[in-house]
């Protein structure tokens, strides 16, 4: 491959997860500190988060890998299992297959296979990847599981992973003997446009190169942008850029590469960008665009938000820029983002998605008057970058008091001209999408 070309001694941006090329976060870090402590100190169970790529694997590798031969291990990858399926999976993995439906026999042979590790002075660890997908009554199989014990010590732990949606599934409120023996929950974050760059670095220093030798400044900064900071997908990008620099036999990663090979790679999100670019505009009228977000419940409207940077994120969380108190909302559901002046909506993988102009989209980019939903709340989206664009300016909006209008929509607050929002939420309420406001 292109190790030979750039002088590496290995592939810098392998997809495989290799605890070498752990790159250590605060995050990061502590997640090892405390998943490491976790499991010498025998919990029940341990709970890891997180984004899909964002090196929840990896971490529990290097855990894994320093604990060493004391620590007996089963890795259930394939969770769309039922409770007795679940059972036999995890025998075939402790080299005990066995394909009988008995409940009984199953729960037996695990129980002994338990108690041996136990007096040969071992201790048993079952990993569940993804475990976002398990159902109920496997959970629940888990939670009895993690019961065998014997009168000094426990004898088994195990270890959840999964996309954010798996935090839902265990607020369930069925699920509360599982919470309470889940002592440690943590959440790993996508790493910040800082950490982005240290990223590449570490991953190249390891495998015997320099960022500043392979990589344009320039394009750090875009890396970040198109990634979002998620590693799984920095090490899609760079990887097939580095095969491209080599194929070209080209020095170097510019942004040009970056550019074809995210073509190449059918980013969706990236090409609406190149294919709608952004006007151009004298020096002294430029201005970054403003964006308003209206929000109604069943039709009837609740407040307004301006959003005053990006990426903007939506959730039940109190953590979140926009705050949605609904059974249906997840704890981070979706962000707003602003690629090179393209406002893009993001679902973070929710347990219920989301829907512009009621299609079921997981990414698109957004227009003025775009309605966002998420369970029973619209949330309609204003920008005025076209306004800027031509020069007008736009008029500032404003929720006029009931005291001062006929009703609580929003209305322009200077100047002659409708403003785009009112006209699309009324336009909205006659296609059935929003409710006829209280008059």
């Amino acid at each position: 491959m292109y190790e030979q070309h750039f002088g590496l001694s290995c592939r810098p941006f392998d997809l495989t997860s290799d605890p070498q090329f752990l790159f250590m976060t605060a995050q990061h870090a502590r997640a090892v500190a405390n998943l490491k402590f976790a499991l010498m100190n025998r919990d029940s169970f341990v709970i890891i988060t997180g984004e899909i790529g964002i090196g929840k694997t990896t971490v529990l590798n290097m855990v894994m890998q320093e604990l060493g031969p004391d620590f007996v291990t089963a890795r259930l990858t394939h969770t769309t299992l039922s409770h007795i399926e679940l059972l036999q999976a995890l025998l075939s993995e402790f080299g005990m297959p066995i394909y009988k439906r008995k409940k009984v026999l199953l729960l037996d042979t695990l129980r002994a296979f338990f108690l041996k590790q136990h007096e040969e002075g071992k201790h048993v660890v079952i990993i569940v990847d993804e475990a976002q997908n398990l159902s109920g009554p496997a959970l629940e199989e888990l939670r009895l599981l993690s019961c065998i014990d014997t009168a000094e010590r426990k004898i088994v732990s195990i270890v959840l992973t999964g996309q954010p949606s798996l935090d839902d599934l265990l607020d369930a409120p069925g699920l509360t003997q599982l919470r309470q023996r889940a002592r440690l929950r943590q959440r790993l974050e996508a790493l910040d446009e800082g950490e982005t760059e240290e990223y590449l670095r570490h991953r190249l220093a390891v495998a015997g190169g320099e960022l500043e030798q392979i990589f344009d400044t320039a394009t750090i900064g875009d890396i970040f942008r198109l990634t979002q900071g998620i590693p799984r997908l920095i090490n899609t990008l760079c990887d097939t850029a580095l095969t491209a620099c080599m194929v070209e036999n080209l020095p170097k990663v510019t942004t040009e590469v970056i550019d074809e090979v995210v073509q190449e790679l059918r980013w969706q999100w990236f090409e609406e960008r190149v294919a709608t670019p952004q006007p151009e505009q004298p020096i002294g009228n430029q201005r970054q665009s403003r964006v308003m977000l209206t929000i109604y419940k069943d039709g009837q409207f609740m407040e307004q938000v301006a959003v005053n940077h990006f990426p903007f994120v939506i959730g039940r969380s109190n953590a979140n820029d926009l705050v949605i108190i609904d059974k249906e909302v997840s704890r981070r559901h979706a962000l707003i983002d602003c690629i090179g002046g393209i406002h893009v909506a993001e679902d973070l993988n929710s347990k219920n998605g989301i829907l512009i102009n009621r299609k079921r989209r997981p990414r698109a980019l957004l227009r003025p008057g775009d309605v966002i939903t998420f369970g029973q709340i619209d949330v309609v989206f204003h920008s005025d970058r076209a306004a800027a664009a031509d020069g007008s300016g736009g008029s500032p909006l404003s929720i006029v008091p009931e005291s001062s209008a006929g009703d609580t929509s929003v209305q322009p607050a200077l100047g002659e001209g409708t403003d785009d929002l009112e006209h699309t939420a009324r336009r909205r309420n006659k296609t059935g999408i929003l409710k006829k406001l209280p008059s």
